[in-house]
């Protein structure tokens, strides 16, 4: 199974890349506190790491996909994709071992200066 496709507006995040890539070598998407979710506002991406100084640029390298960065930047056509764990398990594109079975998933954080400030867009509640 291949990575999904991730298209991140979460620009205030260290592993943001222009062109809304997500330049980590991982994502974790988990539910909010409350152990569930309803909506995609119930959902945050816990690899957001807040972009404020050179020191936080550092302290996220830890998570940086550097061969998927080179090769999106240089080589026409192609994306960065990290690996996607997903924990909302009443999501319908999760799956066993905590896989995400989407094609894309949209992360979104405008502004965001926290965890609980970004989304995972494509949320689909399990019926």
């Amino acid at each position: 199974m291949t990575n999904p496709v991730v298209k991140c507006t979460v620009d205030q995040c260290t592993h943001y890349m222009p062109g809304d890539q997500c330049m980590a070598a991982k994502i974790s998407i988990y539910n909010e506190e409350t152990g569930t979710s309803d909506t995609s506002k119930d959902t945050q991406c816990k690899s957001f790491h807040h972009r404020k100084t050179m020191g936080d640029m550092l302290g996220a390298f830890h998570n940086a996909n550097i061969g998927g960065s080179l090769s999106a930047a240089f080589i026409e056509g192609t994306q960065i994709t990290p690996v996607v764990e997903c924990f909302v398990n009443n999501c319908n594109h999760w799956n066993d071992n905590n896989v995400c079975t989407a094609t894309n998933i949209d992360v979104f954080g405008e502004n965001a200066g926290k965890t609980d400030d970004t989304d995972c867009k494509t949320f689909e509640k399990k019926k």
